[in-house]
């Protein structure tokens, strides 16, 4: 079959549904689209109306909250919650890497000059706390890691509330399905994002938390800061939302506007944009030195979240710095990457290359993707891209920071894209979360465009466990 996907055509295959629920929705859907489409897009009204009712947005707009849930069954969860929570684990070990070895430290080379706050490593671990693994089923039927998302994700408690305003909308397409969304936490309690917070400062500290701050700069990235916010506050904690500039480094530590003690703070910024600003330092500074509990610490800001990771890990090079079973891992669930440059390589079918020359004639396998940009900005996929702009971003990519990996092709599904008002085949990918070292649930993303963001008229798909 093929589909319509960004800017040209590609043959998307029908993948194994993912339970035999989801095989029997996908039928529901296609026959609603063929015969009742009116009914179908009443209950996804409903939903929509309850969504918005309920307060969550993205950033002002609707939250596209799909009436189509994914359905996976327990046996999948299981599995993609143990990969999500070996991958953190295996973090923590590649952030100890990067603060000892030079070879690593080369492959981040925009972050030379910020090691200082950078290798500061906290104590506590799990390092990163708040996270999202971003993925999609390779052909070979695992679970393909392509994001990291270490720095501080978007749908840490509005997509457990979702979930739950779904599974209480009258829902013909899941009508006589046995599926549950209160099995992931933070569906069971959209609670556990603002605890996991909360127990975050006391494994730091052994104190109980007192203030807090999410920390914003220049006005971007306020999405969710509200129900953060106000979480905390019901936690306990004195809590605000403060720009950079307003915090000031002391003697005693870190404090707002009004003097007081800043505990812990949340990080709701995009790292690059603080890099240069003078009213950043004193934030900066004072995170590195631990003088307030930070989440997450610098080196997930800027090295984890980093797509340049997933080379590290990818790469045999770095292989003894981790155990067998970490190597397994990494083989399964982390794709073939390199950071672009000259030189010879290994391969993903395991022989030497001269990486530049490779890029340039598999442009069918591959994808080119800026190391540290966000919702999908600048990336390339091979077959979707013609040979004249590829060639132009080989160029490019080698002048800058830019990964190539190997193309995972996403499965698809039908889902009511929201923004259209259609219903159609759509590729689609799960996402797992995961708080303070544990999976806390899953979002998936569908999307026409093969690079799947909500910023770019992707939907969200609950998704259920049968």
């Amino acid at each position: 079959m093929k589909i319509q996907i960004g800017s040209g055509p590609a043959e998307i295959p029908t993948v194994p549904a993912l339970s035999e629920a989801d095989a029997r929705i996908e039928r529901r859907l296609c026959e609603f689209a063929t015969c009742d489409s009116a009914s179908i897009w009443e209950a996804q009204d409903e939903l929509s109306s309850a969504i918005a009712e309920g307060g969550m947005h993205f950033e002002g707009r609707a939250y596209p909250v799909c009436l189509r849930p994914l359905a996976i069954d327990c046996d999948l969860a299981n599995h993609l919650g143990a990969t999500a929570e070996g991958v953190i684990k295996l973090l923590d070990d590649a952030a100890e890497l990067y603060c000892c070895n030079e070879e690593v430290q080369d492959l981040f080379p925009a972050y030379k000059h910020l090691r200082h706050w950078i290798t500061r490593l906290p104590k506590h671990r799990p390092i990163v706390r708040i996270c999202r693994l971003d993925g999609l089923f390779g052909s070979d039927g695992y679970y393909k890691i392509l994001e990291t998302n270490t720095e501080g994700p978007g749908g840490v408690i509005q997509n457990g509330l979702a979930a739950k305003v779904w599974s209480r909308i009258p829902n013909p397409l899941v009508h006589g399905l046995s599926l549950d969304v209160s099995k992931q936490p933070f569906a069971k309690d959209p609670n556990c994002f603002v605890q996991e917070l909360v127990s975050a400062y006391r494994a730091a500290t052994g104190c109980e938390l007192r203030t807090a701050a999410v920390i914003n700069f220049r006005g971007r990235y306020t999405n969710e800061v509200d129900w953060i916010v106000n979480g905390l506050r019901d936690a306990g904690a004195k809590a605000a939302l403060l720009d950079v500039s307003e915090t000031t480094r002391t003697p005693r530590g870190l404090v707002g506007p009004d003097g007081e003690l800043i505990e812990l703070v949340y990080n709701k910024i995009d790292v690059r944009e603080i890099i240069g600003a003078k009213e950043s330092g004193d934030y900066l500074d004072a995170c590195a030195a631990q003088e307030v509990v930070s989440i997450n610490p610098w080196i997930s800001q800027w090295i984890l979240s980093d797509k340049a990771i997933l080379a590290v890990l990818s790469d045999d090079r770095f292989s003894s710095s981790f155990s067998a079973e970490q190597i397994e891992l990494i083989a399964r669930h982390i794709p073939w990457t390199r950071v672009v440059r000259p030189g010879v390589t290994i391969g993903p079918e395991r022989r030497r290359i001269e990486l530049i020359g490779y890029i340039r004639e598999n442009k069918a396998d591959l994808v080119l993707k800026p190391s540290n940009a966000t919702r999908g900005e600048h990336v390339l996929i091979g077959r979707l891209t013609s040979s004249k702009v590829w060639e132009e971003h080989i160029d490019r990519a080698a002048r800058n920071t830019y990964v190539v990996q190997e193309y995972v092709r996403p499965g698809e599904l039908t889902a009511l894209h929201l923004p259209s008002r259609s219903i159609k085949k759509m590729a689609y990918g799960i996402d797992c979360y995961v708080f303070g070292g544990r999976l806390a649930g899953f979002q998936s993303r569908a999307s026409f465009d093969a690079v799947m963001n909500v910023g770019r008229s992707g939907i969200l798909l609950p998704v259920a466990v049968g």
